[in-house]
């Protein structure tokens, strides 16, 4: 069944871009299919999960009600224009006879394919992850878990149970969908990774073909986002020169370092090694840009676009009310954005309402964007808003903190820094900046934004929502050096095409020795059905709530047995993202500490909504969190009790 769900969210993708739009780039409207079906599919099948379990408890019609809502909204486009599979056969035999685009997008595949399942895989029974994201990789599998056989609608944190969501969880919970119509939980996330970083991969490609009219520029800017710069790479190589440097390079561990913060992989692959979701919204963000751009940015004297460029018939908004219908489809799809990324949508928020005021004085173009604006403001208020309710975490931010990444407001300092972390690349986009025409300057100045507020302001409790915001920027940035990087090849002189080359080099070797480390990070492998996990699905109720040791174990444990049951946890520190905590590890210390009398403690487990408690080997070896197990034992029924682990409930 999910071959058909997955079928019905890229025609519905399609029916709406060829219903509502006027694109004419093949590689617009595939990448669209699939990035603007999975959004409006992935919210309505929530929202219709919603109704049925309120109404009748049912977890599993929302699938059956999606797919016939899908499939007569299809065969409604098709009453109207029954040309419709007939275009869509013809989109893509021109995407396929534009050889240098499909030629990209087949290697973006392939190299995302062996990304994803090099870092997370399933094998003889039990989950390969890589070490270094096993935090990531165990909460996005178990929260795709707890969709597929958990029942957690309305959504809950897996690590935070019995709260409604307080942050983006719309691309997990889709991927539960996913696997909830029968495909495992593993493949179904590394075939959405794997197709959100190719498309992802292809729109920069598309972007870079529609601003500059250049293929190449389009695939350096897609390579330096993989293969990020930085000058710890230059280091490294001068460092290990000789005669094994390419041994050393296969063989390298671990994130390059020569500032603060790089080590934490926060710019390079390691983002989308942890980040599984990050890369599908950065290509809904490419593509709305690439959109907006190729509606309203293309030369009037471009006669003969290349191939797949994007051209699109101008506006009239005298006699044609067409764009009408594409403005509110843009405006909607970006105010759906919180749920599935809500920095993707602060960044696309202020490249529509920047992108708005520049075009004041364009009356074809300020008033359609002026709606897709205000819509998307209009939708996306109460669910940012709703960010900040109640326990959350993000109740004080975002805040204003210039300097963020450094921690102060010292321009020396922030230069050194960017110096460090961008490299060459750094030097190479100030000077690209001063050569381009002064529209595109406009361009890329309202582009960079995103970049601008992640050193104004402090989005979260951690770094890495400010570093997904400059991640927003850094994507066309990239393409920006790109260009001057292709123009400085396209010079005659011998000389200039070879410093051209060296460059583009000196832009990659950090990435590619940053790729060497995601090829040698540790594995771990973690059982997908243990006998306490089985114990779990087969005697608990879907969706139940744990309480047990809250740190990060990495190893095949208590808690990541639960996970794959499709359990939640009470309270987890990797929460602190989006919630409060402290209430709760108190709570956790008076039940495992058994200081109180057994019925105030009966009282705050049936109040906090805790089923089970889990004592754990690790949960007894930790000086934390001290359980009193003899209480639980004289207090408690005993439920399960095999390889260490027990568990006691109430009842």
């Amino acid at each position: 069944m999910f071959v058909f769900l997955l079928i019905a969210s890229f025609l519905t993708g399609f029916c709406l871009l060829k219903k509502l739009t006027q694109i004419k780039s093949p590689i617009m409207i595939i990448s669209g299919s699939f990035l603007i079906g999975s959004v409006f599919s992935g919210t309505l099948l929530y929202w219709l999960d919603i109704l049925f379990v309120k109404t009748l408890s049912n977890y599993y019609l929302s699938n059956i009600a999606y797919l016939v809502i899908s499939f007569a909204f299809i065969a409604y486009v098709y009453r109207t224009n029954s040309k419709i599979f007939k275009e869509l056969l013809d989109t893509i035999k021109e995407f396929c006879r534009d050889r240098v685009a499909i030629i990209c997008f087949i290697a973006f595949v392939l190299f995302s394919t062996w990304f994803n399942y090099d870092t997370f895989s399933l094998s003889n029974g039990s989950i390969t992850m890589s070490g270094g994201a096993w935090s990531d990789l165990t909460l996005h599998n178990g929260f795709v878990r707890s969709i597929s056989i958990g029942q957690n609608i309305p959504v809950e944190h897996i690590f935070y149970a019995n709260t409604p969501a307080k942050y983006h969880f719309l691309f997990d919970y889709y991927v539960g969908k996913i696997t909830q119509t029968g495909l495992h939980s593993v493949h179904a996330l590394n075939l959405m990774c794997i197709l959100s970083l190719s498309f992802l991969l292809l729109m920069i490609f598309q972007f870079g073909r529609t601003v500059f009219k250049n293929d190449a520029v389009g695939i350096l800017g897609a390579l330096f986002l993989l293969f990020h710069s930085s000058i710890s790479g230059l280091k490294w190589v001068a460092e290990n020169w000789g005669w094994d440097i390419f041994k050393k390079m296969y063989e390298k561990t671990g994130w390059l370092a020569s500032t603060m913060f790089e080590g934490w992989g926060l710019f390079n692959l390691n983002v989308f090694v942890n980040q599984r979701h990050f890369a599908f919204s950065l290509a809904f963000l490419v593509f709305i840009v690439t959109y907006v751009i190729s509606m309203y940015e293309n030369e009037k004297e471009t006669k003969n676009p290349e191939p797949g460029s994007g051209e699109i018939i101008p506006l009239n908004l005298r006699n044609d009310y067409s764009w009408l219908l594409s403005s509110c489809l843009i405006g909607i799809a970006v105010g759906i954005m919180p749920y599935w990324n809500s920095v993707v949508n602060t960044a696309l928020l202020s490249f529509l309402g920047l992108y708005t005021i520049i075009n004041i004085r364009k009356k074809d173009v300020f008033i359609p964007m002026f709606i897709s604006t205000a819509i998307a403001g209009l939708v996306s208020l109460p669910q940012l808003l709703r960010f900040k309710s109640g326990a959350s975490s993000l109740t004080e931010y975002p805040k204003f903190h210039i300097g963020y990444e450094v921690g102060r407001f010292d321009i020396l300092d922030l230069t050194e820094f960017y110096f460090k972390v961008l490299g060459l690349k750094l030097i190479i986009i100030v000077i690209a900046f001063l050569i381009v025409p002064n529209r595109k300057k406009i361009l890329f100045l309202i582009l960079s934004v995103p970049f601008v507020l992640a050193n104004l302001l402090q989005l979260g409790v951690v770094l890495y929502d400010n570093n997904k915001l400059m991640i927003s920027s850094l994507i066309f940035i990239n393409c920006l050096a790109a260009y001057y990087l292709v123009e400085l090849f396209r010079q005659k002189h011998v000389i200039l095409k070879f410093i051209s080359v060296i460059l583009c080099l000196c832009l990659m070797i950090a990435g590619v020795l940053d790729l060497m480390s995601v090829k040698n990070l540790p594995k771990v492998n973690v059982a997908d059905k243990s006998d306490f996990t089985q114990w779990i699905i087969e005697n608990t109720e879907p969706g139940s709530t744990f309480l047990t040791l809250p740190t990060i174990q990495y190893n095949d444990n208590a808690v990541s047995n639960i996970l794959m049951a499709g359990g939640k946890m009470y309270v987890h520190n990797a929460a602190d993202s989006a919630y409060k905590l402290a209430e709760r590890f108190n709570i956790l210390n008076t039940i495992l500490r058994g200081e109180e009398s057994f019925e105030k403690i009966k009282s705050i487990i049936e109040q906090e909504g805790i089923d089970y408690i889990v004592v754990s080997p690790e949960l007894r070896q930790s000086q934390e969190y001290p359980v009193n197990e003899e209480f639980l034992k004289q207090n408690f029924v005993t439920k399960y009790d095999f390889n260490g682990i027990t568990v006691y409930s109430i009842y």
